[in-house]
């Protein structure tokens, strides 16, 4: 990961931006990254009470994952 961005949607979601070297799909290591990084997130006092959306995107522009764990995407 060389970039992470975050912004809030129209209903006050929190959307993730991150960048990556990686040419490629993470597979099952999706798990890990999203772990990892909603731990991160809560130690610097961001809440993630209403979930969030998360885009991983290579180093050309390609979208790479994307994340939902809204409440309305996980009932």
């Amino acid at each position: 990961m060389y970039g992470l961005t975050h912004t809030k949607n129209r209903e006050g979601v929190l959307a993730l931006t991150v960048w990556t070297r990686k040419r490629s799909g993470y597979g099952g290591g999706i798990d890990t990254f999203d772990k990892t990084l909603a731990s991160l997130l809560t130690r610097e006092g961001v809440s993630l009470a209403q979930g969030y959306v998360l885009n991983v995107y290579g180093p050309d522009g390609t979208r790479l994952h994307h994340f939902d764990t809204t409440v309305e995407n996980n009932s």
